[in-house]
Formats: C-alpha cells, structure tokens, sequence
C-alpha cells in the first residue's frame, strides 16, 4: 500500500503536531492510520520528511520527524497557465491535471464572457477551495512543489501583472488562431506562459487588450476543447515541444 502523502508548511524535525481537522479524519477514519504508521510529509516547496504517527486523537495527530530531505523540481523549464474562472468542478479537475502535468504557477483571471452560473457568487470563496485543490492535487500525485496561484478581477490586470520581458514565451490558444502548437518544435525558450478562455471564448475585448500586447495565438487542435480540458493538453504539448517526456 502507497504511503499517505500530508501536507506540512512548516517542516522540521523532530516533531509535528498535524492539527487540520480534514488531514485527521482522513488519515483516522478513511486510512485508519495507527500508532507508529508511517507517512509522508512534504511542505510544498520541494522538503519531504518520514512521520511516524505516535499519538492520535480527535483534535492532533503527533508524528516524529526524520529523514528530512529536499528535492528539485524535476521540469527543466518554467510552465505558467493564465485561465478563466469556470464552472466550480470542471475547474478543480483542470487545476488537478495541471498539477499532475508539474506547472509552475497558475493565474486566474475573471472573463468577461463569464458562466452564468458564477455571475451572482462571491468568487473569493471559491478561491479558498482551489488552493485546497492544489494542495490535495500534490498529496496524491507526489508532486512536492504546489504551484503559486493568483486571482485577478480581469484578463487585462492578469497580463500587466506578467514581466513584459516574458512576453516572447506567452501563447494565446485560440480556436481561430492560424498556426498549431506544433508548428512551433523549434522552440527554444526555458518559460513558457500559456493563456485559454472559457466555454463562450474570448470576449471582443480581450481580444484587443492581447492583440495589443502582441501576443502569438496558436490553436491546439482541430477540434474545439472544453476549457477545463484546453490548459491541460496545451501544457502537454509543450512540454513534448521542449523535450521533457
């Protein structure tokens, strides 16, 4: 049976006091961890550590620490996905695969053509929910570096928060774009920034604040993706472009 994965910000030895209700049911009731059980506990930033459970109660579960090591990311080159906020679930399974795909850094910007069933919602409190995505996303694939996210009201902010220098390696996919992401495996960049829409596309407006900034549109396939899915195989493909599978 595969080692429980647990999530631990402040990893050090030779103790640590788990005290997140969810980690405790999960590992006391769905796992039935038990006294001298081992774990793993990694902080997010590439530190992993051996626990050994040692006391377990409704309110802790008290590990020792040991065998504290810290490993690099193994993606030579720097990914980034720009996305919209879209349906709740379909956003949480496109944050999941992207994690499992090894990005970077996710930005999520608020489109103007958005989903009506998220028009009235406070999307603060959704933003709550995909950090926790990301968090269990890395617990389950063995991913010890969780992606920075950032949220932002629109596309426009999103862009401007981006270091204009790294412009050269931001993509727009676009289903009406010329050239297929495949048309570019001579690609020699180390950064690549990745921007998609949602299920209504790009509004006219964003249209011009990208077409502004110059930015190259490629399309990823012959057939229109849903936007949970787009991100996904779009950082696939690059990543066969630049050669890390």
């Amino acid at each position: 049976m595969r080692k429980p994965r647990i999530f631990c910000p402040e990893l050090s030895s030779p103790t640590h006091k788990c005290t997140n209700i969810k980690q405790i049911h999960h590992l006391a009731k769905v796992l039935r961890l038990k006294p001298n059980d081992n774990v793993e506990l990694f902080d997010g930033k590439g530190t992993t550590g051996n626990g050994v459970a040692q006391e377990i109660t409704k309110a802790h579960i008290k590990f020792k620490v040991d065998a504290i090591k810290f490993s690099k990311n193994p993606h030579v080159n720097f990914y980034q996905a720009i996305i919209p906020y879209i349906k709740k679930e379909n956003l949480i399974y496109s944050l999941q695969k992207l994690v499992e795909l090894g990005i970077n850094s996710i930005l999520i910007y608020k489109p103007e053509l958005l989903d009506q069933s998220l028009a009235k919602k406070d999307l603060s409190k959704l933003n709550f929910r995909l950090e926790d995505a990301l968090i269990s996303a890395c617990e389950q694939s063995g991913c010890n570096h969780i992606p920075n996210i950032k949220f932002f009201n629109d596309i426009k902010h999103c862009l401007h928060s981006i270091d204009k220098t790294n412009y050269e390696g931001l993509f727009v996919l676009d289903t009406i774009a010329d050239q297929f992401i495949k048309a570019n495996e001579n690609l020699k960049l180390n950064e690549i920034t990745i921007i998609t829409g949602p299920e209504s596309g790009y509004s006219k407006n964003e249209r011009e604040i990208m077409n502004t900034l110059g930015l190259k549109s490629l399309k990823i396939g012959h057939y229109v993706m849903r936007a949970e899915t787009a991100p996904v195989v779009a950082i696939s493909k690059f990543h066969s472009l630049l050669g890390e599978f």
